[in-house]
């Protein structure tokens, strides 16, 4: 009987042990639990930094590649190596950086992103307006001042979004 208790004794630890191991060993499964834009010497990253357990992780290739590293994975080590002379590429300040490739993109194509994120933040803070202004209606709902700024925020909000719109079919 003794045997029996202590071997059941024996494998329990083993069991406890062996999890206790396979959770700390492995971020597989962990929920990732915000996203960061990466910028490497101002260039933006396509792929963002995950955060997991509070310790974020990035893209390492993008971010080698785009700090002029030669980028290497042999079994489960990654190798960042200086490149040589004829590695060595120079990239604009608007570049967007893949997984793998850098992509520069159209200047006329990088005014028209630059003006909707102009319109992207005057729509924010429209619907911000909105909200508040609404908030407070609620709590003053006979207010005309209150009603007038209202329709005014709608409206602009509308009007931003069709100009929106005009950007996005150039």
């Amino acid at each position: 009987m003794k045997k029996i208790a202590a071997g059941f004794i024996a494998g329990a630890i083993l069991m406890v042990g062996a999890q206790a191991l396979g959770a700390s060993a492995t971020l597989v499964g962990k929920a990732i639990q915000a996203e960061y834009t990466v910028k490497v010497y101002g260039k933006k990253l396509a792929d963002p930094a995950i955060v997991i357990d509070g310790k974020s992780y990035a893209p390492v290739r993008a971010i080698g590649e785009l700090a002029g590293f030669k980028v290497s994975v042999e079994g489960k080590t990654i190798s960042l190596e200086e490149k040589t002379g004829a590695d060595s590429s120079s990239s604009d300040k608007n570049t967007i950086v893949g997984p793998v490739p850098i992509v520069t993109p159209d200047p006329a194509l990088t005014v028209t992103k630059s003006k909707i994120e102009v319109i992207d933040a005057k729509i924010d803070t429209a619907v911000n307006n909105i909200l508040a202004t609404s908030s407070l209606l609620k709590a003053s709902p006979d207010s005309a001042d209150l009603k007038l700024k209202l329709e005014q925020y709608k409206a602009e909000y509308a009007d931003l979004l069709k100009q929106k719109d005009l950007e996005l079919q150039k």
